[in-house]
């Protein structure tokens, strides 16, 4: 019996390439079975978020978003970048459904890449899975992804900068634009992401990655505030975010003007004077219609309520502080506790039952809008191309929702926690100084957002909720900097 031989191979063939090994899922999954287990119940709990309420919950906000995404006329009251967010689902998609799930899909990609942002920076994988249990199940955050609400985009697009800038030791040129520019958007998606440029400049200042990727982040960031303003100026005849800001500092320091004390008060801003017999809230010299002295003024009278606001500042310059360290300190406070002037969380908490619609709490699902409206909150025109049917509401995965929202929040004396954290490895000055100025950098974010935040409006734990995402996971790069005298090179991909 004779052999059988393979046919030679021409001399000119070149040899065949090796088979790609793929790693394995199995350990993959098994090293951050944490993550996993934690990423499941987050969905499951959005599942049941869109099965309790579908298309979502409303709030009143949703008219101005949907108004913008219909016509393209941006609001004169706030920045719209959301709007363009919303644009394709109101235009091709005709669904808030897909809206809220695409929200909710952002809410778990922002858990996924925070937890492997850590895990990236050398953060142990059980510390890093704990810092992000509070952006996975965080009852509130489901609320507001569950809305026709800017929030989540907000908070998506902070993470994926803090990421890019955040993932290598020296990020890339690509790496660096993208942040500015995912930055930049986030300013014009909520104001108060604004001035987060600044925090973000200095710190890259103090890393010294050299000037052409600080040229090109800033480059970034501009692009975009500058077509904003552009547009603005095109639609509304100036350069600026809005016509209200001037309306919301002189609702914020209403609250305790003292016109008596002010000299040379011009005799045309007299009128804006509040009364001190009769003081309201926050919300009620911004949105009153019928005592708020700014109630019937154009907008051409903004410069006047400006020039009043800044002259209650320069003269009570400490009880305009002492307020706004007040309301910041109120985030970190136990419990929710809710003062004469602050906003009630029960608009972002589920119903027992979703069918019965209450104000000014609860302000029922997402829902077709009609003229002439029952309530100013209710839904307008422009929200019905988002309803096509509907809503579908379900009792019981609302109740089980409603009973998980009463335990499952993050308190204000975690994030204190956090907080102090940081301090104690940035005095301390141990471990690696870059897992420290990481951490900084968080706190600094989130502290800069609630002191705008509370130095302009009113006082909501909706505007805390950047904290949730944010501290968490710097107390973790602390804690790891403070165990960790040299700096760990770690990623998603190394074995046990």
């Amino acid at each position: 019996m004779t052999d059988v031989q393979a046919p030679e191979r021409p001399a000119d063939t070149p040899p065949p390439a090796p088979a790609r090994r793929r790693r394995p899922v199995g350990p993959f999954l098994r090293r951050h079975a944490g993550i996993v287990v934690l990423l499941a119940a987050a969905a499951f709990l959005r599942i049941l978020a869109e099965v309790a309420i579908y298309p979502g919950i409303w709030f009143s906000d949703g008219n101005n978003y949907a108004y913008v995404a219909a016509s393209g006329q941006l609001s004169q009251v706030r920045v719209q970048g959301y709007a363009l967010f919303l644009a394709p689902f109101w235009h091709w998609f005709h669904s808030a459904g897909a809206l809220t799930i695409t929200q909710h899909l952002l809410a778990l990609g922002i858990v996924a890449l925070l937890y492997a942002l850590l895990v990236r920076r050398g953060v142990p994988r059980w510390l890093a899975t704990i810092a992000v249990i509070p952006a996975a199940l965080d009852s509130y955050l489901i609320a507001i992804e569950h809305a026709i609400m800017a929030d989540t985009l907000f908070h998506a697009c902070v993470v994926a900068a803090i990421a890019l800038l955040l993932w290598k030791d020296r990020p890339g040129l690509v790496a660096v634009a993208a942040a500015g520019l995912l930055l930049g958007y986030a300013g014009v998606v909520r104001s108060v992401g604004a001035p987060f440029f600044a925090v973000f400049v200095i710190y890259l200042l103090i890393r010294r990655p050299g000037w052409r990727v600080v040229v090109l982040f800033c480059v970034g960031w501009a692009l975009v505030n500058a077509g904003y303003l552009t547009m603005f100026h095109a639609q509304h005849g100036k350069f600026a975010y809005t016509s209200y800001s001037a309306r919301f500092l002189y609702a914020r320091v209403a609250t305790f003007a003292d016109c008596s004390k002010i000299a040379g008060l011009p005799a045309d801003e007299r009128p804006l004077c509040p009364d001190p017999r009769h003081r309201m809230t926050d919300n009620g010299y911004l949105w009153g219609r019928k005592d708020s002295p700014i109630a019937h003024l154009r907008t051409s009278a903004n410069p006047r309520i400006r020039d009043f606001a800044l002259r209650v500042i320069r003269n009570q310059p400490i009880t305009y502080a002492g307020s706004v360290a007040l309301k910041v300190a109120h985030y970190f406070e136990p419990g929710h506790r809710i003062g004469p002037d602050d906003y009630s969380p029960a608009v972002w908490e589920f119903p027992r039952d979703p069918r019965v619609t209450r104000y000014p709490g609860y302000r029922g699902p997402i829902r077709p809008g009609r003229y002439p409206r029952k309530l100013s909150t209710d839904p307008n025109t422009y929200i019905t191309p988002l309803v096509r049917a509907g809503p579908s509401l379900h009792v019981l995965p609302s109740k089980l929702l409603h009973y998980y929202q009463r335990y499952a929040w993050t308190s204000g004396q975690v994030l204190l926690a956090c907080v102090a954290i940081v301090l104690a490895a940035l005095v301390l000055r141990r471990g690696a100084w870059r897992l420290r100025l990481d951490a900084a950098l968080l706190v600094a974010a989130t502290l800069v957002s609630l002191i705008v935040a509370s130095a302009l409006s009113v006082f909501s734990y909706r505007y805390g909720l950047v904290a949730i995402l944010l501290l968490p996971p710097a107390a973790a790069l602390a804690v790891t900097s403070m165990l960790r005298r040299q700096p760990v090179r770690s990623d998603l991909t190394q074995t046990s």
